[in-house]
C-alpha cells in the first residue's frame, strides 16, 4: 500500500515554523525573517543552471541537480532477428525544465565485438529521434515491426490536426529523423505493443466511457466528444461539475474515478507495395467490447496486462466486471479470447452471462487471488501468468501457472509460497519456449532468474549481484539484453549470458559513466544485525563520500572524525531498500552530503523469505523496533558514527515509522525526523484511503469491526497518534495534495500535533504531487529542503 509533468501550480509551498532559536536558513528559499510565519515559495538553487560538467577529478557532490541531471536509460526492445535493439533515453534540460525524450538504436552485433573504448564512444549506437527537435515532445515505448526494418513509438508531436496528443509514429531503423505518423486517434493513447503474428496489427490503450447497454461503435470518438462538452469551452454548463458516486471505490492513486476505464484497442496494420506500413481504415477495435473493467488495471498497470499470441489469440488480466467487492479485494482473472474481436459490440452490461461473457473464457475462476502478466509461448500453444492465492493481499507470495490451449489444462509450474521462498515479479518466455525468465527480489536485489517451462523444479538464478531487468534475447539466444543498476551506478544496458556459467555480463551503454566517475559517492556494504525475535536483519550501510578505508581504520583507533548518520526506512511495508539507483530515495545523495547512511530491511521486507515478509502484518511496530535495533548495532560496530547526530527519514510506511519513532524511540536517539506522506492515525487512514483491502488485511479487518473496537486492537495498539503527547523530535513533514493512498490530512494532522506542542517542525506541501514527488523542479526543492533540515539538527559539535 504505502510504497508503490506538472503545471506551474505544482510548484512546492513551504510552510516554515521559525520560533526555534536554532532555525537555519533555507538553502532553497529566501531567508525567513525572525518570527516569519507566512508560507514561502521555494525554488531550486541555481535555477536553470545545468549540473557541473562531468569532466574533471572525482568529488563533485551528488546534489539534487546532479541527481536529476543523470541520463535515464529506459525500456528497450530487441528486433525480431536479434541483431538490433531500440531503447529510450531521457535527458533533463534545466533551462526548458523538461526531459528531452530520445530513442536510440543499438547494433548488437557490433556491440558484442566492440572494444570498451568503442562502446564508451557510442560507435555501436545511433540516435533515431529526440523530442527536443520537435518542440520538446515525447518519444517513448519503442516497438519493432514484424519485418524488423521499422520502429514504432509513441509521441505527442503535432500531427497537423487538433491539439497535440500521444499517437503512434514509425521510423525506419536505418534513417534517423525519418519518423512519420502511423496512426492517430481521437484520444491520447499509451502502452503500445506490436505483436508479431497472424493478428496483423498493433495494440494501444485509451481511457473510454463504459456504461450499461451497447457501447458506441466508436468508443474513442464518443469519449472525445463527451469530454469536449464537459470541458465547457463555451461556458454553457456554467461551471457545473457535480459528480454522484453510488459505490466504492471513488478514487485511485492520484485521481478521482469517473465513467472512464482504460481499454486495449487493436489497430490493423498492413504493408503497402512500397514496403511502408499503414494503419488500415476503420475504427480501432475495443478488445474488451465495452465491458466495464479496466485493462491495463490499476494505477500501475501497463501493456503487460494483455498479450496476443502468434496465432492470434488474446489473453488479458482484468477484474470481474463491476465487482461489488472491488474496493476491498485484489481479485483479477486471466481471460482468453480465441481471436481479436471483429468490432461487433454486444451488450456491455446485461444479457445472459452479461459483460463477463464478452471477455472470453475465464481461466482462473477457481482462484480468488491476483492473476496477472499473461504471456504466450513463442508458438502460441501455451499461456503463462503470475498468480497469488489470497483475495485481499497485495504482497502475497507469487507463483507461476501455465495453460495449454490445445488440451485446455492449467497446471501450476511454481506454487506460490511453497516451491520457492521468493516471488517472481515479471515473466517472459525464452525464444525456444523451453524456459520462463523472470526477475525477483532476492536479498534486496532484483535477481534475474529462470525455470524450466515443462518440468518446473528448482529456480536458476542467472544474476544476483545487482538489480536487473530483462528486455530480450539475441546472438542466437545465447545472450540476454538487460538493464542493470546498483547503489553506485544508474541504469545502463548490459549483455548477459542466457545460461549459467557463460561469459560475464558486459556493459553496452555508458550514458552516465563519466558523470558517475566524477561524482563523490560512498562505499556501500551489506550490514546484518539481530532484530525482532532474535532473527537476522539485513541493511545497507553506505560510508560518507570520501571516507576511505584508511580513514576508517584511523577512526576505529580513535584518531578520526565522527560522522552523522542518516537512517532511511523504506515504504510498503512489504518492499525493500535495494541495491539500485533511486531518484527519490537515493542513499548516495545523503552519503555525498557527508552522512553515513543506514537502510534497514526490517521484518516485512521482501526478498528475505515469505515468513520474514509476513511477520509485519498485524504487527506494524516491528519495523520501528528493527530500525532502533539497527541504529544501536551500527553505532556499536562503528566508532566513527556520532550517536548524537542521527536523523531518521522515511516515506509512506517509512513516514509511519518516523511518527512511530517520535513516540517510541529511546529519548535522544534521533536528532531529527522526516515524514513524507506518512500515517498519523490508522483509523482515519482506513476511512480515507483508496486501498481498503490493504488496511483490512494488515490490521485484521475493517476499522469498524468488533475486533477493531477493542482497546488492544491493532488499529489502537500501533497507531502513531496514540503516543502523540510524547513527540519531542524536530520533524520535517512532507505531503502531496493528490496523495489518495495516504491523504493529505494525515500530513496536516502530523504537522498540527507537532506545532501545537511546540516541537520544531516544517511542512513542505506539494499541491500537484501524489504519493511520490515526481515533478523534477519539486524534486530538487524536496532534496534541498530535506538536506537542509537534517543538517540543521545534526551540526558538528564544538570539542
Amino acid at each position: 500500500m504505502f510504497s508503490r509533468s506538472a503545471s506551474v501550480f505544482s510548484a512546492a509551498v513551504l510552510f516554515i515554523f521559525a520560533t526555534s532559536s536554532s532555525m537555519a536558513l533555507s538553502s532553497s528559499s529566501p531567508p525567513p525573517r525572525p518570527g516569519w510565519l507566512l508560507p514561502t515559495r521555494p525554488e531550486p538553487r541555481h535555477v536553470g543552471a545545468p549540473p557541473p560538467d562531468a569532466a574533471g577529478t572525482a568529488g563533485v557532490p551528488l546534489d539534487a541537480r546532479r541527481l536529476v541531471g543523470m541520463s535515464r536509460v529506459g525500456s528497450a526492445a530487441v528486433s525480431p532477428d536479434g541483431s538490433l535493439a531500440a531503447f529510450e533515453v531521457r535527458e533533463y534540460n534545466f533551462e526548458v525544465k523538461k526531459f528531452d525524450e530520445q530513442l536510440w538504436l543499438m547494433d548488437l552485433r557490433v556491440a558484442e565485438k566492440a572494444s570498451p573504448e568503442d562502446l564508451r564512444a557510442k560507435k555501436h549506437l545511433t540516435q533515431l529521434t529526440a523530442g527536443s527537435a520537435h518542440g520538446w515532445t515525447s518519444a517513448n515505448t519503442p516497438a519493432w515491426s514484424p519485418c524488423g526494418r521499422f520502429v514504432a513509438f509513441l509521441s505527442d508531436r503535432p500531427t497537423g490536426t487538433g491539439p497535440p496528443k500521444s499517437c503512434v509514429w514509425i521510423t525506419p531503423a536505418t534513417v534517423p529523423g525519418g519518423a512519420r505518423l502511423l496512426a492517430a486517434f481521437p484520444l491520447p493513447v499509451g502502452d503500445l505493443t506490436w505483436p508479431h503474428g497472424t493478428a496483423g496489427g498493433l495494440v494501444v490503450a485509451a481511457s473510454v466511457y463504459v456504461e450499461p447497454g451497447a457501447p458506441p461503435a466508436d468508443p474513442m470518438g464518443d469519449t472525445a466528444a463527451r469530454d469536449a462538452v464537459l470541458a465547457d469551452a463555451d461556458g454553457k454548463l456554467g461551471g457545473l461539475d457535480a459528480v454522484l458516486f453510488r459505490r466504492l471505490p471513488v478514487r485511485e492513486w492520484d485521481r478521482w474515478l469517473d465513467g472512464k476505464m482504460k481499454h486495449p484497442f487493436f489497430v490493423r496494420v498492413s504493408v503497402g507495395t512500397d514496403g511502408q506500413y499503414r494503419a488500415d481504415g476503420g475504427e480501432a477495435v475495443d478488445i474488451l467490447r465495452g465491458v466495464p473493467t479496466a485493462v491495463p488495471s490499476g494505477a500501475f498497470g501497463g501493456s503487460g496486462d494483455w498479450a496476443l499470441s502468434s496465432t492470434g489469440a488474446v489473453a488479458f488480466s482484468a477484474r470481474p466486471p463491476v465487482a461489488e467487492d472491488e474496493a476491498w479485494t485484489t481479485n483479477r482473472h486471466i481471460y482468453l479470447l480465441e481471436r481479436v474481436p471483429d468490432g461487433t459490440h454486444g451488450d456491455g452490461g446485461g444479457g445472459d452471462g452479461g459483460a463477463a461473457a464478452l471477455l472470453g473464457r475465464c481461466l482462473t475462476a477457481d482462484n480468488p487471488g491476483y492473476d496477472t502478466a499473461p504471456v504466450f509461448s513463442p508458438d502460441g500453444r501455451r499461456l503463462a501468468w503470475l498468480t497469488t492465492a489470497r483475495p485481499a493481499h497485495e504482497s502475497d507470495p507469487v507463483g507461476i501457472r501455465i495453460h495449454d490451449l490445445a488440451t485446455n489444462v492449467t497446471r501450476t509450474l511454481l506454487a506460490p509460497g511453497t516451491d520457492w521462498d521468493h516471488s517472481p515479479d515479471s515473466l517472459s518466455w525464452s525464444s525456444d519456449g523451453s524456459r520462463l525468465l523472470f526477475t525477483a527480489d532476492v536479498r534486496s536485489r532484483r535477481a534475474l532468474c529462470c525455470i524450466d517451462a515443462q518440468e518446473g523444479g528448482a529456480v536458476t538464478v542467472l544474476r544476483a549481484d545487482s538489480s536487473s531487468e530483462l528486455h530480450g534475447e539475441f546472438a542466437d539466444e545465447r545472450r540476454l539484453l538487460t538493464s542493470v543498476q546498483s547503489l553506485v551506478a544508474p541504469t545502463e544496458l548490459y549483455s548477459q549470458a542466457a545460461t549459467p556459467g557463460g561469459d560475464p555480463p558486459r556493459q553496452l551503454t555508458h550514458f552516465n559513466t563519466d558523470r558517475v566517475a566524477a561524482t563523490a559517492l560512498g562505499r556501500p556494504e551489506e550490514f546484518t544485525y539481530v532484530g525482532a525475535g532474535g532473527e537476522e536483519v539485513q541493511a545497507w550501510l553506505v560510508r560518507p563520500a570520501g571516507f576511505t578505508e584508511e580513514d576508517e581504520a584511523a577512526a576505529a583507533a580513535g584518531n578520526g572524525k565522527k560522522f552523522p548518520l542518516a537512517v532511511l526506512y523504506h515504504g510498503g511495508p512489504q518492499g525493500s531498500s535495494g541495491d539500485d539507483w533511486h531518484y527519490r530515495w537515493n542513499l548516495q545523495f545523503y552519503a555525498s552530503a557527508g552522512f553515513a547512511v543506514l537502510a534497514p530491511n526490517f521484518h516485512g521486507s521482501t526478498g528475505f523469505g515469505h515468513d520474514f515478509c509476513k511477520a509485519i502484518s498485524g504487527n506494524w511496530e516491528v519495523g520501528g523496533t528493527d530500525v532502533i535495533a539497527g541504529v544501536r548495532a551500527a553505532l556499536d560496530a562503528h566508532p566513527w558514527l556520532d550517536a548524537g547526530r542521527v536523523a531518521g527519514l522515511g516515506a509512506s510506511y517509512g513516514g509511519y515509522v518516523s511518527n512511530w519513532l517520535n513516540g517510541h524511540a529511546p529519548p535522544g536517539m534521533f536528532a531529527a525526523l522526516v515524514c513524507h506522506c506518512g500515517t498519523f492515525d490508522l483509523r482515519s487512514s482506513y476511512y480515507a484511503t483508496e486501498e481498503l483491502f490493504f488496511m483490512e488485511t494488515e490490521f485484521g479487518g475493517p476499522a469498524f469491526g468488533d475486533d477493531a473496537r477493542q482497546p488492544d486492537s491493532t488499529y489502537n495498539q500501533y497507531t502513531p497518534s496514540a503516543k502523540v503527547r510524547e513527540w519531542k523530535t524536530p520533524t520535517l513533514v512532507i505531503h502531496g495534495a493528490r496523495d489518495y493512498r495516504l491523504v493529505e490530512s494525515e500530513g496536516l494532522s502530523t504537522f498540527t500535533a507537532l506545532q501545537r506542542q511546540g516541537v520544531p517542525s516544517e511542512l513542505l506541501y506539494l499541491p500537484g504531487e501524489n504519493h511520490h514527488c515526481l515533478n523534477l523542479q519539486n524534486s530538487m526543492v524536496w532534496h534541498e529542503t530535506v538536506e537542509r533540515w537534517i543538517k540543521q539538527w545534526t551540526p558538528v559539535k564544538d570539542k
